[in-house]
């Protein structure tokens, strides 16, 4: 299985994020479930939409644009080649220093 961090795949056993992001240290992100039918994700621009939805009240700024994110996911169903499963899609405000501050993360 190949997973999508940063815009490089990894392996699952490569995969890695730092203990500082914040979405570990303080569940400072946002998730979204997403279901792959037949090689397609379903409804994916109404997930999307909602996940932005979601980054936008806790004033979490997405570096890439709704069809950059849609790109990226439907790139990573074809990596993986998948013709069913799920996609656990995970936006954190990312690594900063210890504090509830959200605003001290890159």
């Amino acid at each position: 299985m190949k997973i999508y961090i940063n815009g490089q795949y990894y392996s699952k056993e490569d995969a890695r994020i730092s203990v500082y992001d914040h979405g570990l240290l303080y569940g400072d992100g946002v998730f979204e479930g997403m279901r792959v039918y037949n090689g397609k994700i379903f409804k994916l621009k109404e997930h999307i939409d909602r996940l932005y939805r979601s980054a936008h009240t806790l004033m979490l700024k997405i570096p890439l644009s709704k069809e950059e994110m849609c790109e990226a996911n439907m790139g990573t169903v074809a990596e993986n080649t998948f013709k069913e499963g799920y996609i656990r899609l995970l936006v954190t405000r990312g690594v900063g220093t210890l504090g509830l501050n959200p605003f001290i993360c890159k």
